[in-house]
């Protein structure tokens, strides 16, 4: 498990059992539990991780998202149904072609969901290169990506 990860673990089990009210609260407690973070590196892993504030009388607090679609999620999958040419991998790289002048907006989103076995994401005007690190991550990248894209896409 690398150092984000178990961060990630450690936020879902501190807001599973705490009403946290601010991200100072949550870095207060991740401090407690040996783990100095910045409030830009809280804010993207709260991002990430899709945590929701949720209102009780006149306070608010954390809470896990769980089994809802994040913005991201929707707008890629929505992005996929309209725009998606063609999705493969090749080596350590994922093909995504699109309708032209998609192919930005396709790498906005997918920059934005943070995928960790993306490294990087290279766009023109109808096709994104996603880089990874080996072929086995592109395979997986590639399997993610799948699972966004119409059902009659794929003919499995």
């Amino acid at each position: 498990m690398n150092k984000s990860e178990h961060r990630h673990q450690l936020i879902r089990a501190l807001v599973a059992k705490n009403k946290i009210h601010t991200q100072a609260e949550l870095q207060a407690l991740l401090a407690e539990n040996d783990i100095q973070v910045t409030q830009a590196t809280l804010s993207r892993d709260i991002k990430t991780m899709n945590l929701s504030k949720v209102r009780e009388a006149d306070h608010s607090y954390y809470v896990l998202n769980t089994g809802s679609i994040s913005k991201w999620e929707k707008r890629l999958e929505n992005y996929m149904e309209d725009g998606l040419v063609m999705l493969r991998p090749v080596q350590h790289q994922v093909v995504l072609k699109t309708l032209p002048g998609l192919a930005q907006s396709f790498g906005a989103v997918l920059d934005a969901l943070n995928f960790k076995q993306i490294i990087a994401t290279v766009c023109g005007d109808d096709v994104c290169l996603l880089i990874c690190e080996n072929a086995e991550e592109a395979q997986t990248c590639f399997e993610i990506l799948k699972k966004f894209a119409p059902p009659f896409f794929f003919n499995d």
